[in-house]
């Protein structure tokens, strides 16, 4: 729990997975007890159709596809994810300037067993796999699991409906592993920084890209060949090298899409579809082979950075040595305070203490915050303010012999510690949402 703006403390529970019926939640702080009441209640789909696939699911029609759910999936969560899907369809559509393509049935398991259930009858070997898509046979269409945050099972569905979409636009030939994975991958990340929670999103991507970009400075990378069939990227059991395989191709994908145009990936699976070899069709799209696109690939990821991070980065560096200097300020007041001293060198000592502040507070009027750090600089700008107002509260004590703004210096404190805590958490906040060091 944090304080807002405003001085009131806010709560938020994630109850996806809460039971329906009525909850009370007990609050203690500092031995009071306060308490809140609410209601669960299952959102109510006039679903009744069942049909037996490894489990029982329900389905629930919609506007050109049908959703199936089994027991412990939430009603709300078929209808949000019928909306997202809808959108998402939509919007990869624009991207890729191209007629919206059919949504294809969504199976949907209450958690990974229900999974695991659906995947024999379809016959798949669900390995590390949270979901995955069939084309063509009896059952076509998306299965996956919903036992996950919110933001995650969106970014599954979409990473699913992309793998449909571009089968479609391959026309059933084979494409690479890495260039498959790689577009749903991307198209995953752009749909999702568009949908609620950008932030959680955000994360993944830098952490995915770093892991990439870092292989490749040590060279570690997977040879693009060793990524190209599916059945020997989904018998990869390690966790560092799934990760990695996943990053490999979603940056290879972002330098293919960056360096030749945005439909760059479109037209390549276009290629393939008509026949073409990958190198071929590289040939066509890139005007490079497979092996020139692939060194170049690594010499760009190997100097890639976000462009946003570096903003944000110069700009945390500047503030951090800011917050430090402002740490040894405290520090020496501190250690002022236990030292005996004659009125005029408490003074004299007080003075600098001020002075010091004086000039912090000027250096940071001086940084120019990227956009995502403005909210951050404000906070620092007015914790800075009040800590120089509080240090001269306490000079002004010390030079009038006065108790007056030494009192009121003192009734800052607890004000003082609480911005101190807010910004410091934000900060941090912020570095670890753009994989910052800390």
């Amino acid at each position: 729990m944090y304080p807002t703006t405003l001085g009131e403390l806010e709560w938020t529970r994630y109850g996806a997975q809460d039971q329906e019926g009525g909850w009370i939640v007990e609050i203690n702080i500092g031995g009071s007890i306060h308490s809140a009441t609410y209601s669960l209640e299952s959102l109510t789909l006039r679903d009744f159709e069942k049909v037996s696939l490894g489990t029982l699911l329900t389905k629930h029609e919609a506007q050109g596809f049908d959703l199936y759910y089994s027991d412990l999936v939430p009603t709300a969560l078929v209808a949000d994810l019928q909306e997202h899907i809808t959108d998402t369809a939509l919007l990869l559509a624009q991207r890729i300037q191209s007629e919206a393509s059919s949504i294809p049935d969504i199976y949907l398991a209450g958690n990974r067993e229900l999974m695991g259930l659906v995947s024999i009858v379809t016959s798949i070997d669900l390995g590390f796999e949270d979901g995955y898509y069939i084309t063509g046979g009896q059952l076509p269409g998306i299965f996956m699991r919903t036992d996950l945050l919110g933001t995650e099972v969106r970014r599954l569905l979409t990473h699913e409906y992309i793998h449909h979409v571009f089968d479609g636009l391959a026309n059933d030939e084979i494409l690479p592993a890495w260039l498959t994975e790689g577009l749903s991958k991307y198209y995953e990340f752009d749909v999702a920084l568009l949908g609620p929670r950008p932030d959680a999103t955000r994360l993944r991507l830098l952490t995915s890209t770093d892991l990439a970009r870092t292989a490749a400075q040590t060279g570690s990378l997977f040879s693009l060949a060793s990524l190209d069939n599916q059945t020997v990227w989904n018998s990869r059991t390690d966790q560092d090298e799934l990760a990695l395989q996943y990053a490999e191709a979603y940056m290879a994908v972002r330098f293919l899409i960056e360096t030749y145009g945005p439909l760059a990936g479109k037209d390549l699976v276009e290629e393939i579809g008509l026949g073409t070899s990958i190198s071929r069709s590289l040939e066509t799209v890139t005007g490079l082979d497979l092996g020139v696109f692939e060194s170049r690939f690594i010499r760009w990821l190997a100097r890639w950075e976000d462009p946003e991070r570096a903003l944000l980065s110069d700009y945390v560096i500047e503030l951090d040595a800011i917050l430090a200097t402002e740490s040894a300020i405290s520090e020496q007041r501190a250690e002022n305070i236990a030292t005996p001293m004659f009125a005029q060198e408490s003074i004299s000592s007080r003075a600098a203490l001020v002075q010091s502040t004086e000039e912090l507070v000027a250096a940071l009027q001086l940084l120019s915050p990227p956009e995502r750090a403005q909210e951050l600089h404000q906070q620092a700008e007015d914790r800075l303010g009040r800590v120089l107002e509080w240090l001269s509260l306490e000079l002004l004590a010390s030079q009038t012999r006065d108790n007056v703004p030494l009192r009121a210096a003192n009734d800052m404190i607890p004000e003082l510690r609480a911005r101190n805590f807010t910004l410091k958490r934000n900060l941090s906040n912020l570095k670890f949402i753009y994989n910052l060091p800390d």
